[in-house]
């Protein structure tokens, strides 16, 4: 019985990780001709303008799903079905009021804030992106209704669904946008600001999506709502009040990640403006940080966002049974699955940095984006792992815990950085250093708070030292593969494709015939059995 709940635990965190992959990398390609229609100028304010629009949004309501979630599972676990439904009305409420003033003062004062980071280009697109704020207020309380039911079916479809309907109209709109001007200072500006568009018109589609199945699902939580025989009826200031202070911790913790996004462009925007560095010249800089190696390193974070999402309504429920031993088993497992995907994805952009770059943005020229892909692969790694231990501490009620060890990591961060920028010169590679030490730091914090929360105690060397053996030897023999098919064939762009499949089946290989993942535990993980049938026909495995 317990394998089978793990195994639904994992198989729900598992279709959220293949939605999130999958946008993510929809999101790689509609940015291939995004970036040939605006240019790298336009992306830099493209940027410029999410970085401030992610704030935004996360002070509003980006943290809405996951306290929902926590909230509504922890209501249906009592059989509180009536409660249940009366969080998520309160919730819809409190969640677009605060989105509509939110969306507001970002629009009305885009100037001003544009002006602070020194970056007027970006007034535009980011006023164009501010009522995607108040439309995500919305979609965010219906997919932690969901999520909060134990089923990440509807979030992970209308994920997909956004992102495709933001790449194609980002670069429809930006196209339009860039030919509607002759004034080529305008260009960048306006292309960003088509490409923005994109976003608002995704977040639309995907919350029509989301009413459209809720309303399907509306018979099924009427019968739930009758069946509940609890006679429990919170007050709407009780309900408020959890629902708030379920949020703000969530808030703070998120809020200080996209801060210190804030901080970077503003620190790194002073540093080379006092350096001399024109506006031009430090946008590209930027693109080459956030768009080639951050937007890059996110991709396979995107699992462990996955997992992190699932795990805190699993474990709110363990909580309430007083499950310890459900819960340990499940943090173990989270772990375990995202060590097997984030230590190989960190070697494959590491190794291949500069053909998977050149793949997906055609520079040729371009040197800085593999290199500081190189630098900084680990952040993957650092950054899955800080992920998903903060959606443990959120789901075993610790939820200060994640704002106190962002606000610690942070101060570090940007002692960090400033020494990097100003008295060691290090520019933009400065910045990569400085972004892995704060996903290393929230780590080590988070580990700590949960080793004395749990007396739990995480298995080493099949979680994290196999993985990291076996990734090294993968990615050096896709490196060497990959330099000798383009010695034979000169086609480099052509060769990244098959390497990478190779590397994944060499990956596979090498941690099953190392034993670092058992039988047992790979039936467990999605697609599991399938995979097993398949080792066993070809007797890798017994």
């Amino acid at each position: 019985m317990e394998n089978k709940k793990k195994s639904g635990f994992l198989l729900q965190g598992g279709i959220l990780a293949a939605a999130g992959l999958f946008t993510r990398f929809i999101g790689m390609l509609y940015r291939i001709p995004l970036e040939r229609v605006v240019g790298r100028e336009g992306m830099g304010y493209y940027s410029n303008a999410y970085e401030i629009y992610n704030i935004a949004l996360l002070i509003s309501c980006y943290s809405v799903p996951v306290a929902v979630s926590k909230v509504i599972a922890d209501k249906d676990g009592k059989g509180e079905y009536v409660n249940a439904s009366r969080y998520f009305k309160y919730a819809l409420l409190i969640s677009s009021s605060i989105g509509l003033v939110v969306s507001a003062l970002v629009f009305f004062l885009a100037p001003q804030i544009a002006g602070i980071f020194e970056y007027p280009s970006s007034i535009l697109p980011l006023r164009v992106l501010a009522p995607t704020i108040f439309v995500f207020s919305f979609m965010g309380v219906f997919r932690g209704f969901f999520q909060g039911k134990r089923t990440m079916v509807p979030t992970a479809i209308s994920q997909i669904v956004e992102q495709i309907f933001n790449a194609i109209v980002s670069v429809w709109a930006a196209y339009l946008l860039v030919n509607s001007v002759t004034e080529t200072t305008q260009k960048a500006s306006r292309g960003a600001a088509g490409g923005t568009a994109g976003t608002l018109s995704g977040a639309i589609c995907g919350l029509l999506l989301l009413l459209f199945l809720f309303i399907k699902q509306r018979k099924s939580n009427k019968k739930l709502i009758l069946s509940d025989t609890t006679g429990a009826v919170d007050s709407a200031g009780a309900i408020c009040k959890t629902i708030i202070l379920t949020m703000i911790p969530i808030v703070l913790s998120q809020t200080i990640y996209q801060i210190s996004g804030i901080i970077d462009s503003y620190m790194f925007s002073n540093a080379m403006v006092n350096k001399g560095f024109d506006e031009r010249t430090r946008s590209i800089f930027w693109d080459a940080y956030s768009n080639r190696y951050k937007w890059m390193y996110n991709v396979p974070v995107a699992i462990a966002s996955a997992f992190g999402v699932t795990i805190v309504p699993t474990l709110s429920a363990c909580l309430g049974r007083r499950d310890i031993d459900g819960i340990k088993t499940r943090i173990a497992s989270a772990v375990k699955v995202n060590m097997l995907v984030a230590f190989p994805a960190a070697a494959g952009l590491g190794f291949l940095s500069k053909p998977i770059l050149l793949l997906m943005f055609n520079h040729a020229d371009d040197t800085l984006g593999p290199e500081l892909l190189t630098i900084g692969c680990s952040a993957v790694v650092f950054f899955a792992l800080s992920t998903l231990t903060n959606g443990v501490l959120q789901g075993i009620n610790k939820m200060r815990k994640p704002v106190i060890h962002a606000l610690i990591s942070l101060v570090i961060h940007i002692f960090v950085i400033q020494v990097l920028l100003w008295f060691l010169d290090m520019g933009v590679k400065g910045m990569v250093i400085g972004n892995m030490l704060y996903g290393l730091c929230v780590c080590i914090f988070n580990w700590i708070s949960i080793k004395k929360a749990l007396n739990y105690k995480q298995e080493v060397i099949k979680t994290f030292i196999m993985p990291c053996i076996c990734s090294l030897i993968m990615g050096g023999v896709a490196y060497l593969l990959y330099w000798f098919l383009c010695n034979e064939i000169y086609n480099h762009v052509i060769m990244v494709v098959p390497v990478v499949f190779f590397a994944i089946i060499l990956y596979g290989v090498l941690i099953v015939i190392t034993r670092t993942v058992t039988k047992e535990e790979l039936k467990t993980m999605p697609m599991g059995g399938k995979i097993v049938k398949l080792f066993t026909k070809i007797h890798l495995l017994k």
